[in-house]
């Protein structure tokens, strides 16, 4: 394992980036598997029998995979690489290849047992023996839960490990660069602040099946949810830091605010861990509760906004936004992926809307098109500048790799698009979420969704096998070629204001900071 271990920031990052394309081809497959078994919601009884255990461990393993394992593996390739691009570096490779082998190993086991209890693991529900496809002593369960307890404190280690990497390796004078500091908050601290709840809710199981230690409902679910709201932010938040990077390059000049930007990890960061409150909407919850979810989730919002008005104004105040080369196309279909995801959430923050759609499609079609369009084609969008700077910069995709992100990423927009909002308006006229038998009027959204879903399934290949091909080292000379104008390297500065930056340079070769190699006249680096 030591022998195997990247000694650089950029190998790190590509490494978490393996394993999470790994878990989301596996996510995808079981997506597309359960969609397949809606197409026909009226089974006779001894078929929907049959088919259901299999349907809801492919719901469950579709949610765990995606919230436990994709999003922090895909978190900390863009931490790792937020560090490569700023002159900074990873420090303890060997241990962080280590936990990624603990981050991305354990929840196999867990998988092997069958678990049928949605992503959120509700009790009483999930403390039966019935809810496993294979396991069903106490032991076997409680070790299934032990293993996902095991990847959870992984999670939180890799994140503080990380963190202090950075902070080890920031520039001793002038500002973090705005794409560091977005992953040292929301890669690094927001992660190691939030996982130990699920860590807790886990080990309360594992007590539970094997030393009978009884649970308490209510606490326990609120353990999750200050886990399991936030963790939907693990990979957007950092993505907004590298889209304030590469948007900004492609549009020709600095971000509109660095300000704004700064200033919105704070309101991002603050909020991002008290909105977690409005899942517990259809609880019977005081007053008091009630008034306090609407606003924090409504300035949450606003922070989102900012960054859409931040980014938008720094597309539409350039001259020329180079929308050809694929990863500023990629950043900008996230940019507008977003926005339109985000419009699905506006009746989210008030109470009694919140009741109406909570467990409907409604809620479905928004959280998907959010990890569809800023979690799937942002982070495409990085890696593929991760992918610029692994070849050289006298290397650039090639016309058959262009061919297949550009049509990939636009044919998976249009899917999401219509998988989404599909989804969202029949959640909306009252499509429960989850059901394997419902009720046969809504047949035609679940065609509708289904075949939206393949789509994307075909756009994913497209866009993927170049990354993927390049990532095994298959075929890279199909897939990049010689260009005659390099490229912007990784660590180039951009200016953004008139700050000077004081940054270490860094050997990438083996990542590490000379401390005495100063760039006094240096601007902020993006």
């Amino acid at each position: 394992m030591v022998k195997l271990a990247p000694k650089t920031s950029l190998g790190l990052a590509l490494v978490y980036a393996a394993g999470g394309i790994s878990w989301l081809i596996a996510m995808g497959i079981a997506a597309l598997w359960f969609r397949t078994i809606l197409l026909n919601p009226n089974l006779p009884p001894k078929t929907e029998e049959a088919v259901a255990p299999l349907y809801y461990f492919l719901v469950t393993f579709h949610g765990q995979a995606a919230m436990m394992i994709i999003v922090e593996d895909l978190s900390f390739s863009l931490f790792a690489y937020a560090l490569y691009k700023s002159n900074m570096s990873t420090i303890h490779n060997k241990l962080l290849y280590a936990l990624f082998w603990l981050v991305n190993v354990p929840m196999i086991i867990t998988f092997a047992g069958g678990p049928k209890t949605g992503w959120y693991m509700y009790p009483p529900l999930a403390l039966q023996s019935g809810c496993w496809l294979e396991f069903h002593s106490n032991t076997l369960i409680g070790l299934a839960y032990f293993m996902m307890f095991v990847q959870a404190v992984a999670v939180t280690l890799t994140a503080l490990v990380m963190f202090i990497d950075a902070l080890k390796t920031k520039p001793k004078e002038g500002k973090i660069p705005i794409f560091a500091a977005y992953a040292m908050m929301f890669a690094g601290a927001f992660i190691f602040l939030t996982e130990p709840a699920l860590a807790a809710a886990e080990l309360w199981y594992v007590l539970y099946f094997w030393a009978n230690v009884p649970v308490n409902p209510l606490t326990w679910v609120v353990l999750f949810w200050f886990w399991g709201h936030p963790v939907v932010y693990y990979v957007p938040f950092t993505v907004f830091g590298g889209l304030y990077a590469l948007i900004p390059q492609f549009a020709g000049r600095p971000l509109y605010s660095e300000k704004w930007a700064r200033w919105n990890i704070l309101l991002l960061f603050t909020f991002g861990m008290t909105a977690w409150v409005h899942h517990l909407q259809t609880w019977p919850l005081p007053v008091y509760i009630r008034a306090f979810i609407t606003p924090t989730t409504l300035i949450l919002a606003a922070g989102s906004g900012l960054t859409v008005l931040n980014l938008g104004l720094t597309i539409a105040t350039a001259k020329k936004y180079d929308y050809k080369n694929p990863v500023g196309f990629a950043s900008l279909i996230a940019f507008i992926g977003f926005i339109l995801a985000g419009l699905q959430a506006l009746i989210l923050p008030e109470n009694t809307l919140n009741v109406l759609v909570h467990n409907t499609y409604y809620v479905v079609g928004h959280f998907h098109l959010m990890i569809w369009t800023i979690i799937v084609v942002g982070y495409v969008a990085i890696l593929l500048d991760m992918l610029q700077a692994k070849m050289g910069t006298l290397m650039q995709l090639s016309n058959i790799s262009k061919g297949m992100v550009f049509g990939g990423l636009g044919l998976w927009t249009v899917g999401a698009l219509g998988a989404g909002y599909t989804m969202s308006y029949a959640g909306y006229i009252g499509l429960i979420r989850r059901w394997v038998s419902y009720p046969p009027y809504f047949q035609s959204f679940m065609d509708a969704i289904s075949y939206f879903a393949m789509i994307m399934g075909i756009s994913f290949a497209m866009y993927a096998i170049p990354v993927i091909f390049t990532l095994l080292r298959v075929g890279t000379s199909i897939f990049w070629v010689s260009s005659e104008a390099p490229s912007m390297p990784a660590g180039t500065n951009i200016t953004m204001n008139n700050t000077p930056t004081d940054t270490p340079k860094v050997d990438h070769a083996k990542d590490t900071v000379n401390p005495n190699s100063f760039k006094g006249n240096d601007k902020n680096l993006v």
